[in-house]
């Protein structure tokens, strides 16, 4: 029979084992997480603010899906920014919600020369995106680009911010962009590129696609563009 003294350093002993199969419990379920984070919150809170676009053309009398793209909700009253080449020729637009509910939209202004264009829908309980200037951004910074890529809804890619103000040229206007290394592919165009807070810092519109070239996106950021 054990006596009283015996027991002690037993149900310590015990204790520690318990305490440390929790601990080591503890870990193993908190890994993953910790691991992915910040991605994930940035990904659940700015999803439901990100829409697939199509743009449906008249095809020998039939209204056919001619291009997919992206865009993001502006406001409530149901404002959608995205790329006027994801809209151009559309003889119809719909808007599909992060809930597959679908709606038509209007374009109600663009802007060629920015590849920029907004659209309206009239829905309820829509999840307008939170801004940031994207003058505050700086290279090195975590980005996390949500879209629709090659037809495949709502793809989350992340990235750094590789340049903050790359200068480009095309058809007499000069172009302030920024550049990330975040995956853009077609069908992302429209589509939110956002920081670490899942703010908006920039609309994804195009990357250089040349044989090895790889991880260059321009998305356009809120400063616009200037004429050169």
């Amino acid at each position: 029979m054990w006596r009283r003294k015996e027991w002690k350093p037993f149900l310590f002993g015990l204790f520690g084992v318990f305490l440390g199969a929790l601990i080591v419990y503890q870990t193993l379920n908190r890994t993953p997480r910790a691991l992915n984070w910040p991605v994930v919150s940035i990904a659940k809170k700015v999803d439901p603010s990100v829409v697939i676009v199509l743009n449906k053309q008249n095809d020998q009398g039939q209204l056919q899906t001619k291009g997919i793209g992206s865009g993001v909700i502006l406001n409530r009253q149901g404002d959608i920014v995205t790329n006027y080449h994801v809209v151009a020729n559309a003889h119809a637009l719909i808007v599909v919600l992060s809930n597959g509910q679908r709606y038509h939209a209007q374009i109600v202004g663009e802007d060629p020369p920015t590849d920029l264009a907004v659209i309206r829908i009239h829905a309820n309980h829509l999840r307008p995106i939170e801004f940031a200037s994207s003058r505050t951004i700086e290279p090195g910074e975590l980005v996390v680009a949500i879209g629709n890529a090659l037809g495949l809804s709502h793809t989350v890619t992340t990235g750094i911010i590789s340049a903050k103000d790359r200068v480009m040229f095309r058809d007499g206007w000069e172009y302030h962009l920024i550049q990330t290394d975040a995956a853009i592919n077609p069908g992302n165009s429209g589509g939110a590129l956002v920081n670490a807070q899942g703010q908006l810092i920039g609309i994804n519109a195009s990357k250089i696609a040349q044989t090895g070239v790889e991880g260059i996106g321009l998305p356009i950021p809120d400063l616009g563009i200037v004429a050169a």
